[in-house]
């Protein structure tokens, strides 16, 4: 049995990209021209977006093993199955955007190390190896599986997941803003 929850966050993700692709495709947004000078172009962006979502893969394989003993014992108890968008309080809150710890920043030069093609593929593959490896476990177990982010207010798996598609979205907003200006 799939989790519903995740599975429909999942969507929302590669609903987003497939509207965001389009309007690229319709602009004719140059994928690897920065629309302002300290502004991320399209592929630094998604390459961004890439990382986020391979190194929380990663994490997940010796993460996800260690908390389920944890999250079963808790399984009986209510959990969130959404979260707010952490971006925004934060830009709210500080008067400036959070800054991308390095393991996630994109490289330098991305374009002559991947080809635009090759990113839009890879981050659907890393994105389905994700979805393979959380939507199997069951729901009430994957709500009180926590992360320690206390930016994030310490959300669960399938919270997290949704962030993910939140933050994506946060980043298609802000290309969306830079390249028609």
């Amino acid at each position: 049995m799939q989790n519903e929850s995740m599975t429909k966050h999942f969507k929302k993700i590669y609903d987003q990209r497939e509207t965001f692709n389009h309007l690229i495709a319709k602009n004719h947004w140059q994928i690897w021209d920065r629309p302002q000078i300290n502004k991320w172009s399209i592929g630094e962006t998604y390459y961004h977006l890439y990382l986020m979502i391979k190194r929380f893969r990663q994490l997940n394989t010796v993460y996800l093993p260690l908390a389920k003993p944890i999250a079963y014992i808790w399984k009986h108890s209510l959990y969130p199955i959404q979260i707010n968008n952490i971006y925004q309080e934060y830009s709210q809150k500080h008067n400036k955007a959070m800054r991308a710890p390095s393991i996630i920043m994109p490289p330098k030069h991305g374009e002559q190390l991947i080809s635009t093609r090759a990113l839009f593929k890879e981050i659907t593959h890393e994105t389905k190896k994700l979805e393979s490896m959380v939507t199997k476990l069951n729901e009430r177990i994957a709500g009180h599986i926590r992360y320690p982010d206390p930016i994030a207010h310490y959300p669960n798996l399938i919270q997290s997941i949704d962030l993910i598609g939140i933050h994506e979205q946060h980043h298609f907003n802000l290309c969306q803003k830079y390249y028609r200006n």
